[in-house]
């Protein structure tokens, strides 16, 4: 880092120089500052604190002592010798003392306005050695208006890598000899710690010293400190933390704390303290550096506070209140005590927020958040959790005996009517409540009670429920369950299988459909009906359509022109923006037409077709796609579908198949009326299920044209060199 970075009013310096075309190479005068200083100009390491650059403030401090005073950086020749030095800074004695204005000044070298050889080559032994160096009656500056008949003593030392000049007079050379060191010490703590504020203590923490800048940031004149503790201006709630951080000065080093310090006027200000200690030979002693924080401090907590609580409710963000329950699992460590987490949802939101847009929603979350934390009394144990979810933590000694008081108080409370934007609303609520000791992780605990809470939802709302355990061993199950259908894609083990479509009338087979199907590395085969559901819940069906979808394509391209190929669609696959592309592709890829590939959806995945997916499915239809709808007879589409969707055809549901066989007389007459709709509206129909001679001729007999079940072949890979073999 160089002084630039570190100090931004030598930038003046370097426009000067570049201006007066002084200095040619600069590259040898930047020092990197010690391990102990950051960017901020605090000493020690840490973070750092934000606010205005330390070096503007310490400019205030020098011009305020009355010693001239120089800072010199080395400037050095391409082969690294000092060959100069530059002056980065001038306090207005010095300035005076040597003629010139603090501005010609500055970038100054050190040759040119001071005449004597003995002032450079001390500087270079002070640079070479690290040692102070006291020049007595070296002879004051020619060019001065007024040049002193009793040189001037000059002390150089380092701090910080600069060069500091100090001048005191002749004639006091021997009185204030102590002083002069007395005096080198404290300017070099100001070129090293430059903060808004020094104070120096001595081994009892009273004030010996305090810089000019405290009055005008604080409004106290440095005289009215001296002898005072520093400790006594420290806020007492700060005090501890102070004195942790470093005032008792307990061995080298610094430390950094942020602490309230008192004004003049009674208040108090954040400030960014830093202590360090003294040399050894005056043990105890320290000087204490302080940073104006106050607007940082301010607007950090306004932030904090606006991030730890939810802005529609005031009450505290999720992750606040699991912090809390882990304070409260913690406190009853080896106490035997129990404490509940109650997790309340509100019934139709949804349906509230439809209805009066979010906005009406949120109005009718933070009137039941009120309500709730009047009824527990106490604010912090509320919390809110995600979606429509509030959280409520009862950690008193009973809580185990009076959690289902306090669920029952809670649904009195919210069942009050309320009106929202002029509309009447019957607001309630479900409780889920879950019971822990100590040892359960906060997570797992505020878990068990959302489910707990969709348990009381599930039995009619407005209710409260206890956890029930096997629901939570489901839960887990269904979690690692999804994790092995995650592998299982990974790791290749889903692979299409086909099922034969035959002909009733020729019993020739007509086209395949695509089944996935999964096969563990041990072997063992996982039913369909067993990772189906938990892909659709858990997300990961739309990575098996479309795995069964290009297999599926892949295997027709080998296949005779005239079979075709069915594959199953999803609701979350349908609904995929790119779908209609991701078809087309897999279409491409495989060489195949797109009147060989039929698509089927379930009768229920209709009841989700938006205007943007019956656009999609129009699109596909438009390429020669041809669309069936699967396992008809049992879901709730209307038979307007039917009317405005492009439907190929319908797959009569195996459970009709089924029931035929167990003669059902209603499941006949319902399987001979679906027949009756497709062939008024000429569409293709495929009968599922079938698996004995009688059931193909009863379906034949009523009109369905096409079969497929175990009569023809259960689902297998697909064996191109065996032929289908006819009914």
């Amino acid at each position: 880092m160089g002084f630039s970075d570190t100090f931004p009013f030598l930038h003046s310096v370097s426009r000067q120089r570049r201006r007066r075309e002084v200095i040619t190479d600069t590259v040898g005068c930047h020092q990197p500052l010690p391990e102990s200083c950051d960017s901020s100009g605090f000493a020690g390491k840490g973070p750092a604190v934000t606010g205005p650059p330390a070096w503007a403030s310490s400019q205030s401090i020098f011009e305020s002592l009355p010693e001239p005073f120089l800072l010199l950086v080395p400037e050095k020749s391409p082969s690294g010798a000092i060959i100069n030095f530059l002056c980065v800074y001038a306090n207005g004695p010095a300035s005076a003392l040597h003629g010139r204005t603090q501005g010609r000044m500055l970038g100054a070298r050190l040759l040119d306005f001071e005449s004597s050889i003995d002032l450079f080559e001390h500087g270079l032994r002070v640079m070479e050695e690290g040692q102070a160096v006291v020049i007595e009656g070296l002879g004051g500056p020619r060019q001065g208006d007024h040049p002193s008949s009793h040189p001037p003593d000059i002390r150089l030392f380092l701090a910080n890598g600069l060069l500091c000049c100090l001048w005191r007079e002749a004639s006091q050379r021997m009185e204030d000899r102590q002083q002069l060191v007395e005096t080198e010490r404290r300017y070099r703590l100001l070129a090293r710690h430059a903060c808004d504020v020094v104070v120096e203590v001595d081994r009892d923490h009273r004030i010996t010293w305090a810089s000019d800048s405290i009055e005008a940031l604080l409004g106290w004149p440095p005289g009215a400190l001296l002898g005072k503790p520093a400790i006594s201006f420290v806020h007492r709630d700060d005090r501890a933390r102070a004195l942790r951080a470093g005032l008792r000065l307990p061995g080298p080093g610094s430390l950094q704390a942020e602490l309230r310090i008192l004004c003049a006027d009674g208040g108090w200000r954040w400030m960014g303290g830093l202590a360090h200690p003294l040399p050894e030979e005056i043990s105890g002693a320290g000087v204490l550096s302080f940073r104006d924080i106050h607007d940082h401090v301010r607007t950090r907590t306004e932030l904090d506070q606006s991030l730890q609580h939810d802005p529609i409710t005031g009450l505290a963000v999720r992750g606040v209140a699991l912090d809390r329950i882990r304070c409260a699992l913690d406190a009853l460590e080896g106490t035997g005590a129990t404490l509940a987490v109650l997790s309340i949802g509100v019934d139709g939101l949804t349906q509230v927020n439809d209805a009066l847009t979010h906005a009406g929603g949120d109005k009718l979350m933070a009137l039941l958040a009120a309500r709730i934390v009047r009824a527990i009394d106490h604010p912090e144990q509320v919390g809110r959790g995600t979606g429509d979810e509030f959280i409520v933590l009862l950690s008193e000694p009973d809580a185990g005996a009076d959690v289902t008081r306090t669920a029952e108080r809670i649904l009195r409370a919210c069942r009050a009517p309320v009106s929202i934007g002029g509309q009447p609303i019957d607001p309630t609520v479900s409780i889920g409540i879950a019971t822990a000791r100590a040892g359960v992780l906060p997570d797992e605990l505020l878990r068990d009670a959302s489910l707990a809470m969709r348990q009381a939802k599930g039995r009619g709302r407005n209710c409260s429920a206890l956890l029930d355990d096997a629901l939570a061993t489901e839960a887990h199950t269904l979690l690692l369950f999804a994790a092995e259908i995650q592998r299982g894609l990974v790791m290749g083990e889903f692979a299409a299988w086909f099922m034969p479509i035959v002909a009733f009338d020729t019993g020739q087979v007509t086209g395949y459909e695509a089944l996935a199907r999964w096969v563990r590395p041990d072997g063992i085969e996982v039913a369909p009906a067993e990772f189906l559901p938990c892909a659709e819940c858990r997300g990961l069906i739309a990575r098996i359509d479309l795995l069964v979808l290009r297999q599926a394509l892949a295997a027709l391209s080998r296949l005779p022109p005239s079979l075709t190929m069915a594959v199953n669609v999803s609701a979350a696959t349908l609904a995929l923006p790119e779908y209609p592309q991701l078809v087309g592709e897999a279409l491409r890829a495989a060489g195949v037409r797109p009147e060989r590939l039929h698509l089927e959806v379930t009768e229920t995945a209709l009841l989700t077709v938006t205007n943007r997916i019956g656009q999609q499915i129009q699109q596909l239809a438009s390429s020669g796609v041809r669309w069936y709808v699967d396992d008809f007879g049992t879901g709730y589409s209307s038979i307007s579908h039917l009317r405005d969707l492009p439907i190929a055809g319908l797959k009569l549901d195996r459970s009709f198949t089924c029931a035929m066989r167990a003669k059902d007389t209603k499941s006949l007459r319902l399987a001979q009326a679906l027949v009756g709709v497709a062939e008024g509206l000429e569409l293709d129909t495929v009968a599922e299920g079938v698996e004995t001679i009688e059931e193909a001729h009863l379906l034949t007999s009523q009109g369905w044209l096409r079969g497929q079940g175990w009569l023809y072949g259960k689902a297998a890979p697909l064996r191109l060199d065996s032929a289908p073999v006819p009914l």
